[in-house]
């Protein structure tokens, strides 16, 4: 899978992974939409060499463009690729040339992702045997690689980036089915008996920072926590509801689509028409928009048509939708969340950053 559609999250939001057109979408960037801790610095492209490197708040260079890819700079670390791997930096970066984390965790091709940033202190990494576990920001294992990658992997690796002090995590447990042709038809053997198939059935669950389950895999599908809750659904629902930290649902599945609570808001989805409630289950903001997104910095990406803009917590327009659906290559242009000052908004089919007031920011012309 690209990396573009793996980087949530995992997330943030999820961030993170996701069963909603959002929160899918917003992996597919080097900012994840759920935010346990705000990005130091922020990742860029020249997009005459294709290089990347890292600016801060004002547009100013970080490092220089060195890197064959960069994402999350959180907690004082950097992710970066460099000849195949992919590592973490540090401030000194620029002044030494030296990773803090060296680039170890080996790409299987170019639109593949083996690390992503730090969240609650760890950072989720693929081990050379292919499994998932993850680091602390001294780069040793935190919690052991056990995540093993699937077929059908949610949404793309078997484990979310922490948040409130547990990430979701996939488990996958082999079982038998009926196989079916091309017709939906039982395939028989020459008894006329179905003939069986092993198939993976995966369940998602959380950790907590010492690797310890302590909400047994038991959903379909589940989203980052934020401020307490986390979004889920059951096998035996179509829609999402949302539950706590002990596992507990509090907010009963109705909702086709769901992001992550963050500043007492989260996006909620009916229908196709998103608005966002807020912990008890109250409409907060009615539903008029047809995608929407986290709340930072007291700012929400929201969309109408094919234009992005960003919301109050009342719902009303600050920065009106202008900024562009699609980028040249068809990728989804949708805002990150503001972080620090800065969102990355896709305007006139390239990547820039605004700040709060909806003004340019990088490139500087």
């Amino acid at each position: 899978m690209d990396r573009r559609k793996l980087f949530l999250v995992l997330a943030t939001v999820g961030a993170l992974l996701i069963a909603t057109p959002f929160l899918y979408r917003l992996f597919m960037g080097p900012s994840d939409p759920v935010l346990p801790s705000t990005a130091e610095y922020f990742p860029v492209q020249d997009p005459e060499t294709g290089q990347w490197g890292f600016i801060d708040n004002e547009g100013n260079a970080i490092t220089p463009m060195v890197f064959d890819w960069a994402g999350d700079y959180r907690q004082g670390l950097g992710l970066a690729e460099s000849n195949g791997a992919m590592g973490y930096i540090d401030d000194s970066f620029k002044g030494t040339g030296k990773w803090a984390i060296s680039p170890r965790f080996e790409l299987r091709d170019k639109g593949d992702q083996s690390a992503f940033g730090f969240f609650d202190g760890r950072a989720l990494v693929r081990d050379d045997k292919g499994l998932w576990g993850y680091i602390d920001t001294t780069g040793q294992w935190a919690i052991e690689p056990r995540f093993a990658e699937s077929e059908r992997d949610y949404p793309g690796v078997p484990a979310g980036n922490f948040s409130d002090g547990l990430a979701w995590f996939q488990a996958v447990e082999m079982n038998e089915r009926n196989r079916v042709d091309e017709h939906d038809e039982f395939v028989r053997d020459a008894d006329g008996k179905p003939i069986k198939e092993a198939y993976p059935r995966r369940s998602i669950g959380y950790i907590n920072r010492q690797g310890k389950v302590v909400i047994e895999p038991r959903y379909e599908m589940a989203n980052d926590f934020g401020e307490g809750l986390a979004a889920v659904r059951i096998k035996s629902h179509d829609s999402w509801g949302f539950i706590d930290k002990d596992g507990k649902r509090v907010i009963s599945p109705r909702f086709d689509e769901v992001g992550t609570f963050s500043e007492g808001l989260c996006p909620v989805a009916i229908n196709g028409v998103w608005g966002y409630i807020d912990p008890k289950d109250n409409e907060v903001i009615e539903r008029q928009f047809d995608e929407a997104g986290l709340f930072s910095e007291g700012l929400a990406a929201a969309r109408v048509g094919d234009k992005w803009g960003y919301i109050d917590s009342q719902g009303e327009w600050v920065i009106p939708p202008t900024y562009d659906e699609f980028d040249d290559y068809g990728h989804p242009g949708d805002p990150r969340p503001f972080e620090n000052g800065l969102a990355r908004v896709t305007f006139e089919k390239q990547s820039i950053y605004i700040n709060p007031q909806g003004e340019k920011v990088w490139p500087k012309d």
